[in-house]
């Protein structure tokens, strides 16, 4: 897996059915008035079979039916109504074939067997979705950022993420790091540590209010599950189909799918990044950043975003890839970083491949990289 560098576009700081009375039932129970036997006997019924729903879904919903039924499923049953879209278990080929554009060795291409299926978010976690959850906001985030001294590797060089953002130290320059800042934006400037964080205060609070089914938990995603899921039963470059690459930044294929360095400036409003530089949009403008999720469109499994807006962390440790057939993979117990993956606004469209990945240490937080939370089964 690559480290990212630090090159000028980059850097740029950017259950059950309920019970329903028919139609001849209701005209027994409102018919001018008048009940007759039958309707009284109906309406006791009525009130029982509510009764019942109610204390049995209650314990349903305590206890919890985890599976979900159709690929693409959704549920939104958690504290801050965050959607999410049922991945069944399943097979795919992992990786990319050898002629795939943007294709870097790593990309082995192996057979992953999912045995478990799983509830990934439809988006990538949201401002509004962080603060509800963490009581912090994008400021905070930024300020850890520029607070941080640790030096990371951008271009055979070793620099702070504050010297790779472009701010000079201080806090009066966290408006100018922060200016994608809405509550349907996606977080960022999140290291891998706080989105396990956010998985870990998210399971908590769930399972305190009675909504979390027996043995589950949210949490990130394995790598073998972003890519499943991001393919979503398809085997090209991206679920949209293959890629033409027709410019460093301009992919037709990316255009209704993703938000990458050849379209993200479109319809860009408020602070931004500059874009003045990058090679061969698509379609040219003068400032971008993180857009609002879900514009785009979905993939078969109703899933938003996977490529472009932001990179996402998934849960493992960076590892090379099996050379056979692999189940349930989860990486290494221990390592030095983690992959993040999908591609994001101020890159080349060849990082917006389902096989594309990245690697940084857990501590790494920049302007195109967020997460989306995973709910299993543990």
């Amino acid at each position: 897996m690559n480290q990212p560098e630090a090159d000028s576009q980059w850097l740029i700081a950017d259950s059950m059915k309920p019970y329903f009375i028919s139609q001849m039932e209701q005209a027994e129970f409102c018919g001018r008035g008048i009940l007759r036997p039958s309707a009284i006997r109906c309406q006791l019924s009525t009130v029982l079979c509510w009764i019942l729903l109610i204390t049995v879904g209650g314990w349903l919903h305590a206890e919890g039916r985890f599976a979900g039924y159709n690929a693409g499923q959704s549920r939104s049953d958690n504290g801050i109504k965050m959607t999410l879209r049922w991945c069944p278990p399943g097979e795919f080929v992992m990786g990319s074939p050898a002629d795939e554009p943007g294709r870097d060795p790593y990309e082995k291409q192996h057979r992953v067997r999912l045995t478990q299926g799983f509830w990934m978010g439809e988006t990538e976690v949201t401002q509004e979705q962080w603060t509800a959850v963490t009581g912090k906001t994008l400021r905070h985030q930024a300020e850890q950022m520029l607070a941080d001294e640790m030096l990371y590797p951008f271009n055979g060089k070793k620099i702070t993420l504050r010297e790779a953002s472009k701010a000079a130290d201080g806090s009066g320059n966290i408006a100018s790091v922060s200016a994608a800042m809405a509550p349907n934006i996606p977080i960022y400037y999140v290291s891998w540590d706080d989105a396990m964080m956010f998985c870990a205060e998210l399971t908590t609070k769930e399972l305190k209010a009675g909504r979390l089914p027996a043995g589950c938990i949210y949490t990130l995603p394995t790598e073998a599950q972003w890519e499943y899921a991001c393919r979503a039963g398809t085997t090209t470059a991206t679920y949209a189909g293959a890629m033409k690459v027709l410019g460093e930044n301009n992919a037709p294929v990316l255009n209704k799918i993703a938000w990458y360095g050849g379209n993200s400036s479109v319809g860009y409003k408020g602070a931004g990044w500059t874009t003045l530089g990058w090679p061969h949009q698509a379609f040219p403008g003068k400032l971008a950043g993180p857009r609002r999720v879900g514009q785009q469109e979905a993939n078969a499994w109703g899933l938003k975003d996977m490529l472009g807006n932001l990179y996402e962390w998934v849960a493992d440790f960076s590892s090379e890839y099996a050379d056979g057939e692999v189940v349930d993979p989860l990486g290494p117990a221990t390592g030095s970083g983690h992959p993040f993956r999908g591609g994001a606004w101020n890159h080349y469209a060849t990082m917006c491949r389902a096989a594309k990945s990245f690697e940084a240490v857990s501590t790494y937080r920049v302007n195109y990289l967020g997460f989306r939370v995973a709910f299993v089964k543990k």
